[in-house]
């Protein structure tokens, strides 16, 4: 027995889940080499700016501050960096601060943090826990710490998670579209393989068109010429046998009316029995060539066509015995296969 590989158990087996793979592995890899591109280049990039723009507006309130201490020059200046720079400012004198932000918890902090020791270069101390939507920001100073709160959505840009989320979307959409094109796609070929089954099994096949892509009519069209040749080769050779059969039918009538001249000589009575029982056959298979193209196959229960095979042995004086242990029901030709059991 050989032994199939793990991929190969892994793949699906219908033609419909190959094809679909065939469609889907693409469109995953394709996704997932955007997105990861997407944020090494485009998503980090932005966030570098953002916390370069926030790290570079502290870096001009400190400079400030160290250049003009005076608590007029602190006034102005906290009033300027609420309504330019978008940042709640509050000066401690004296205070030291207890911890410093050495690494971030997220991208976020690193990314902030890392531009703060570029532009600040300071001793800081980011939280980004306490509040919802903003973030704070201490920055030891020599007389003091320098506290600034800014907006949470000056740090990252909310449209990064939006067009992934459309990336993905329209992924799903252009995945769903292609399943039910692929459905129709192997329709016809499902179609096929049940007609080819059917007729391989004997069954009619009456209600069966090429459809579908090129060549797949194509091998439909085939088939449909083969089964015409098989049933057409079949019609001869019946027509064929029972011409033959028929003909024979003279001879024996023949041999009939010359065994009862012969009455009473020895060996009449055995060639008489020859002769009825070929003539039996001959008329067996006559009958079986007359339903062959015309019998229609039925579902049949098989349980009551052996009983009737039965019951016409009994009354001839033959003895069998049945047993059947439950209900079987066939898709068969009753007469032909009656003619075949007896």
């Amino acid at each position: 027995m050989l032994s199939t590989s793990p991929l190969k158990r892994i793949l699906p087996k219908s033609l419909f889940g190959r094809s679909l793979m065939i469609i889907v592995t693409p469109l995953v890899l394709l996704q997932i080499v955007s997105t990861v591109l997407f944020f090494e280049t485009h998503w980090n990039k932005v966030s570098r700016r953002l916390a370069s723009s926030v790290a570079g507006d502290i870096a001009v309130v400190v400079d400030i501050m160290r250049r003009d201490p005076t608590p007029e020059s602190q006034v102005w200046l906290t009033r300027l960096a609420r309504n330019s720079m978008g940042l709640e400012l509050e000066f401690t004198h004296g205070e030291v601060l207890q911890s410093v932000t050495t690494s971030g918890n997220d991208g976020m902090e690193r990314t902030l943090l890392e531009a703060l020791q570029i532009y600040v270069r300071k001793p800081v101390r980011i939280d980004a826990d306490s509040l919802d939507r903003h973030v704070i920001i201490e920055i030891q100073l020599p007389d003091g710490v320098l506290e600034a709160i800014t907006l949470r959505k000056r740090l990252f840009s909310s449209t990064t998670y939006v067009f992934v989320l459309w990336m993905v979307g329209i992924s799903l959409i252009l995945f769903a579209v292609a399943t039910v094109f692929m459905r129709n796609q192997v329709k016809p070929i499902r179609r096929l393989a049940i007609a080819a089954d059917n007729f391989g099994k004997g069954r009619d096949v009456e209600v069966f068109k090429p459809e579908g892509a090129a060549e797949v009519r194509q091998a439909a069209q085939a088939f449909l010429a083969m089964k015409d040749r098989i049933q057409r080769q079949i019609s001869q050779r019946t027509d064929m046998l029972a011409g033959v059969s028929h003909d024979l039918r003279t001879p024996l009538t023949r041999m009939k009316l010359q065994i009862a001249l012969l009455e009473g000589n020895e060996g009449a009575d055995d060639l008489r029995g020859d002769i009825e029982e070929m003539e039996y056959l001959l008329e067996e298979y006559l009958a079986f060539a007359r339903g062959e193209g015309t019998e229609k196959q039925t579902d049949t229960n098989l349980n009551g066509l052996l009983r009737d095979v039965t019951n016409q042995a009994s009354r001839k004086g033959g003895a069998i015995d049945l047993h059947l242990e439950e209900q079987i029901s066939l898709t068969i030709r009753p007469n032909a296969v009656k003619r075949c059991i007896t």
